[in-house]
């Protein structure tokens, strides 16, 4: 007799949703708290494919919470490549930033943002965006409640972050001096798996890694990780990642804890089918190695210290995207068997 699954309902598929009125113009994948066992937060990917404006499409919007709006391209050879040219206007003061790499808008709550604008795309884009909430609440304020000019000034400027992996700020901010025979990757392995180990200039590139990473031939092309203290403070940490090729992702250790939430998100990269990944993948959740298996776009949902992992890429047709959202501005990930 078939074994009855205890964890299926940790992992959920994702699919398109409709979203709040007048925030976004493309169809995007939507989910928040209820549907995510209680995660503390509201999630929404998709891809912008046009010039225009959104979140929302006129006017602004005001969080009661925490929130990151994350703008990625989709060229899975080239981490560091957006194809467009964005702004925002941040604040009651209306204050527009433009950027054209890969990066995080970090929205501290209460503050008055949008509309985002793309002014030029080459192809195009991915934007996730995760609200530290378990639903989303917004206040609309109309066009014709904003100030009527908007400003170049820089009060905002230090919630744009690019989308690296910052190694040497991560130390700075501890007051830690590089210790003799030790890296700054070494120093700053703040997940004890070892992605650490493998940054250049900002990236983590697994298939390079050093030996001692024990990283695994599915694990990402590149991938960068962003802390707490990347992100003025948030009790979150988050990735992002290309992923190509077959394999377990991980040579040096199977199941894994963490002492907060976490979730684990999985998606492709093609912009005309939102609900395509484009590989499939099996995770293994629970003290029993119980196996899941989806070629869609999912999510695994991991509470506080429980064991998951190994994570292997069973086959793969098109790159694929993976990102994981913990609550905590740290990220502690202890092996529980070699």
């Amino acid at each position: 007799m078939k074994r009855k699954k205890e964890y299926t309902h940790l992992i959920k598929t994702l699919t398109v949703k409709k979203t709040p009125d007048g925030l976004y113009k493309e169809p995007r994948l939507w989910v928040e708290g209820k549907d995510l066992e209680g995660f503390r937060a509201n999630i929404s990917y998709g891809f912008i494919k046009k010039t225009g404006s959104f979140h929302p499409v006129e006017g602004a919007v005001i969080h009661p919470y925490d929130e990151c709006l994350v703008f990625a391209g989709i060229d899975n050879t080239n981490i560091k490549y957006l194809g467009a040219e964005i702004s925002i206007e941040l604040g009651e003061e209306r204050e527009v930033h433009v950027f054209d790499k890969p990066s995080v808008l970090v929205i501290p709550k209460g503050l008055p943002h949008g509309p985002v604008t793309v002014k030029k795309l080459e192809k195009p884009i991915v934007h996730y965006h995760f609200g530290l909430a378990l639903d989303y609440k917004a206040q609309a304020i109309g066009a014709k409640d904003l100030k009527s000019n908007t400003t170049t000034d820089s009060k905002y400027s230090h919630l744009i972050k690019p989308l690296i992996t910052n190694l040497r700020a991560i130390l700075d901010v501890q007051g830690r001096e590089v210790e003799d025979g030790k890296s700054v990757n070494q120093m700053l392995d703040e997940s004890g798996m070892g992605y650490m180990t493998t940054v250049f200039d900002g990236v983590m590139r697994t298939k390079t890694s050093p030996k001692e990473a024990e990283m695994g031939p599915g694990n990402a092309d590149e991938l960068v990780w962003l802390f707490g203290k990347d992100l003025e403070g948030l009790d979150v940490n988050f990735t992002w990642g290309y992923y190509s090729q077959p394999g377990k992702w991980h040579r040096g250790g199977e199941a894994h804890t963490h002492p907060e939430e976490e979730i684990l998100i999985f998606v492709g990269l093609d912009p005309d089918n939102i609900e395509y990944m484009g590989a499939e993948v099996e995770i293994a959740m629970g003290e029993n190695d119980e196996r899941h298996f989806s070629n869609k776009p999912f999510v695994a949902i991991c509470p506080k210290g429980f064991p998951h992992l190994p994570v292997i890429t069973r086959w793969v047709d098109k790159p694929y995207s993976f990102f994981v959202i913990c609550l905590s501005g740290t990220h502690a990930s202890p092996w529980e068997e070699k």
